[in-house]
């Protein structure tokens, strides 16, 4: 759930609180380091994140920073800093000469309002001693923003009914004529009576064959409330398209989105149908076999 932010000036001196802790118990005889002053960061230090199309099967996020002055800035550890998630940092040495690319892999995040990303950066300047500032982080496209949403809405899901996939299977015959099915089965967990699951959305690789418990047709309307049965959903797809530059170049092909009513989840926002690395490469075989390559 949202709450009020911190703000900069009181997440500055508990970072750097743990900070010292980190240094204090690794020392040795000698006196522990200097630990970063807390600053204000440079005016011309640009920061910004995103989730791009490549990392989009895993949580790998993209953080740029720019620093476009002619002093000379090390960066030594970056922390995303935001009300619904907590933990994502990266560590190590790099020098924005004038730009910087780091990858951090975000937890999962939760429930809540706007993310409002900053950056809690430990840098130095021209090799002077290190400083600790907070910069605003720009969420490019608002990728990091959405993939917080879905994690909100997974969570909403998982608490409401256990979800299992079964085996993945071609049926009605050769080429053309199979269809690949995946049964899903929900068994609510009594915990919640408010959450209603419509069905499954296409993907730029495949859509829904008929008999697909699709969300495009407004027949599917399960809700996961106490007392009820498992319920089995079966989503069958073909491949959208049979153009092989398609399935060499897609990165997102295999997630299907589950369209989800419940009232911290907005309308928009789509969990993705948990499959494993195994079902993913049988969904990515399965175009070959049914375009007959």
């Amino acid at each position: 759930m949202s709450g009020r932010r911190p703000s900069r000036s009181q997440r500055l001196p508990a970072a750097a609180a743990g900070l010292v802790l980190l240094l204090s118990g690794c020392s040795g005889p000698t006196a522990a380091p200097t630990p970063p002053s807390a600053t204000t960061a440079p005016v011309d230090l640009a920061a910004s994140v995103d989730h791009s199309r490549i990392h989009r099967l895993g949580r790998t996020i993209d953080v740029r920073l720019e620093a476009r002055a002619t002093q000379r800035v090390r960066v030594t550890r970056v922390e995303i800093v935001s009300t619904r998630v907590d933990g994502a940092m990266w560590t190590g040495a790099e020098d924005l000469d004038p730009v910087a690319q780091l990858t951090v892999e975000l937890p999962a995040g939760h429930c809540g309002g706007d993310p409002g990303f900053e950056l809690a950066l430990t840098y130095s300047v021209d090799g002077g001693a290190e400083r600790l500032s907070a910069v605003p982080a720009e969420d490019l496209y608002g990728a990091v923003g959405r993939l917080l949403d879905r994690d909100c809405a997974a969570s909403v899901l998982a608490e409401a009914a256990t979800l299992e996939t079964g085996e993945l299977r071609v049926v009605g015959g050769d080429g053309q004529h199979g269809v690949l099915e995946l049964p899903v089965v929900l068994t609510p967990t009594g915990r919640r009576d408010d959450v209603v699951v419509r069905g499954f959305e296409d993907t730029v690789l495949f859509a829904q064959a008929q008999g697909s418990a699709s969300a495009a047709d407004g027949r599917t309307r399960v809700r996961l409330a106490r007392g009820r049965a498992p319920v089995t959903l079966v989503l069958r797809v073909v491949p959208a398209r049979c153009d092989p530059h398609v399935l060499a170049e897609d990165k997102i092909g295999t997630l299907f989105p589950i369209v989800l009513e419940a009232p911290e989840v907005a309308p928009d926002v789509r969990p993705y149908l948990p499959l494993s690395d195994d079902d993913r490469a049988a969904l990515r075989r399965f175009v070959p076999s049914y375009c007959e390559w």
